[in-house]
C-alpha cells in the first residue's frame, strides 16, 4: 500500500506546483522597476528622479508605466499600458493607450514623464539583473531598481 500511496502524492504535489506557479516569461525583466536616475547624454547630466515616484511594471507581453502624485494630497496616478519586445540586448516599448481609457492612444506628450523617447521607444539593454536595470537609448540612459 505505501509502495502506491507515494507515486500518487508526488504526481499529485508536482501537478499542483506546475497548476499554481507563476510563469517567468521574462525572466529577470518580469516585476516593478523604480527610475532612479535619468542621464541625458545630449546635456552629459545625470537627474535622481526617484522622488518623482515613475515605476514600470512588466508582466507577460504588457508593460505598465505609472507616476504618482501627491505626497501631502490625496493620490493621483497617471498610467499608461503598452506593449514590449525584448531580446537578450534590446528592449522596444509601443503601442502604448491611456490606461484610463484604452480607446485612446498614447502620444509622445502624454508619454514624456515617464522618461520615454516617444510612442515607440527602443533601449539598448545596458545591465538586467535581479536588483536592477540600465536602459540607454541615444538620447538618455535609465536607472532602475527592482521595487
Amino acid at each position: 500500500m505505501k509502495r502506491r500511496i507515494f507515486p500518487i502524492l508526488l504526481g499529485l504535489s508536482l501537478s499542483l506546483t506546475w497548476a499554481c506557479g507563476d510563469y517567468d516569461i521574462n525572466g529577470d525583466l518580469d516585476g516593478m522597476w523604480h527610475l532612479r536616475t535619468v542621464e541625458d547624454l545630449t546635456a552629459d547630466t545625470i537627474a535622481s528622479v526617484k522622488e518623482q515616484c515613475i515605476y514600470y511594471s512588466v508582466q507577460q507581453n504588457l508593460i505598465t508605466v505609472n507616476r504618482l502624485y501627491g505626497k501631502d494630497s490625496p493620490v493621483i496616478y497617471e498610467k499608461h499600458i503598452g506593449r514590449f519586445i525584448h531580446t537578450q540586448d534590446s528592449l522596444i516599448l509601443h503601442d502604448f493607450r491611456i490606461f484610463q481609457n484604452e480607446g485612446i492612444v498614447a502620444t509622445a506628450t502624454s508619454l514624456a514623464p515617464f522618461y520615454l523617447d516617444g510612442t515607440t521607444s527602443r533601449y539598448a539593454v545596458k545591465e538586467l539583473n535581479a536588483d536592477q536595470m540600465i536602459l540607454s537609448s541615444d538620447k538618455r540612459e535609465l536607472t532602475f531598481k527592482k521595487f
